[in-house]
């Protein structure tokens, strides 16, 4: 080795080191991360989820049957209530967008909104001047369109009218607790499967018991769950009826009817967070193990201020959202969920996680 070879191997030394160390800490992570990662959001987000939905969902059908046999005021407060339960639990579980939920679109057959073209309302009121008894049964449902048979439908039936529109059995009453029915057959249907064979599937990816070829690629639906419902909040759930700077559109926002438009995003925010954060292995726990702490932080303290914003916006929206303190407000927090979107979406890159298509692309 010539005296100049010598001179450059501390130099190159170093630099193979360094770029060995950079590599090391920003490998992808490996196939028993995934695994783990996978497994605890199953059994510690998406599975008591879907049972929360199956649990309340159980409990609208029976009140909503008891309030057709016995139409009382304090038995309708009790399945609004229910009604407000099992929307909590959907809210709470509505960003997961795969699995048995895609299933026979019961993922627009529990909510059909936006509702661009009153679809739930013209098919609604056709149904309530027919006052078909054919169509009383969830069998018929199944078959019906997506506008007449998920929880905006329920919701127009149960806050849009008064005690009389219920007495005597009426067709009314009876179609709200077919709808309420349907819900909870739907329901527990979607818990029953990710119980016995989805959740299977993903625990043995990269198994011909799977139809994931690795745990990563299962890890990449997660993912997704996880960063493609903040755009569809900020878009659909806050900028819609905000109406791009026009005439504000109030009636846009989601559940006006039962005001918990707020509510809902509160709880999809809540939901994302705890997909983020709350489970033994997150993905914040994920990020930390990859050198990525800082930009942890980012995004925990992201979810953090979002939540802390959403609790100063006044209730219900619909009254509200004509105030410009609480456009102003919105508009913050759309601009927090920009931020947050970019900071999450840039993490993926860094894990080698391609989100691919957005599925509310064209929502």
């Amino acid at each position: 080795m010539n005296s100049v070879s010598k001179s450059l191997w501390p130099l190159l030394l170093g630099i193979s080191l360094l770029f060995t160390t950079f590599g090391l800490l920003h490998a992808a992570p490996s196939a028993q991360q995934w695994q783990s990662l996978n497994h605890s959001l199953v059994e510690e987000h998406i599975l008591p989820r879907y049972r929360m939905l199956q649990n309340s969902s159980a409990r609208l059908a029976a009140s909503t049957q008891a309030l057709c046999l016995q139409p009382e005021l304090r038995q309708l407060e009790q399945v609004q209530s229910d009604f407000h339960q099992t929307m909590d639990a959907w809210q709470a579980v509505q960003h997961i967008q795969f699995g048995p939920i895609e299933t026979l679109m019961r993922n627009f057959s529990m909510q059909f909104w936006p509702d661009r073209k009153n679809l739930i309302g013209k098919q609604l009121s056709q149904l309530l001047q027919a006052q078909d008894p054919h169509t009383l049964s969830v069998g018929y449902l199944y078959k019906a369109s997506i506008g007449v048979k998920g929880l905006p439908a329920l919701e127009r039936l149960l806050f849009s009218g008064t005690l009389a529109d219920v007495e005597n059995n009426s067709y009314r009453c009876q179609l709200s607790q077919t709808i309420a029915a349907y819900i909870a057959e739907n329901s527990l249907a979607t818990l029953t499967e990710w119980s016995d064979d989805y959740s299977h599937s993903i625990a043995r990816a990269g198994s011909n018991e799977s139809d994931y070829e690795s745990h990563q690629e299962a890890a990449v639906d997660m993912m997704k769950s996880l960063v493609e419902p903040i755009e569809a909040i900020r878009d659909q759930k806050i900028l819609r009826p905000l109406n791009d700077g026009g005439q504000v559109r109030p009636r846009r926002t989601e559940s006006w009817r039962s005001q918990r438009s707020l509510r809902n995003i509160q709880l999809n925010i809540a939901s994302l967070k705890d997909l983020y954060s709350g489970t033994t292995n997150s993905l914040d726990s994920l990020l930390r193990e990859q050198g990525r702490a800082p930009q942890a932080d980012n995004i925990s303290t992201l979810f953090n201020s979002i939540e802390a914003q959403l609790t100063t916006v006044q209730t219900p929206l619909v009254d509200r959202l004509s105030q410009a303190e609480t456009v102003k407000q919105l508009l913050q927090i759309s601009n927090a969920l920009q931020q947050l979107d970019r900071e999450l979406s840039a993490e993926m890159i860094t894990l080698d996680i391609q989100l691919g298509f957005n599925s509310r692309d064209g929502d």
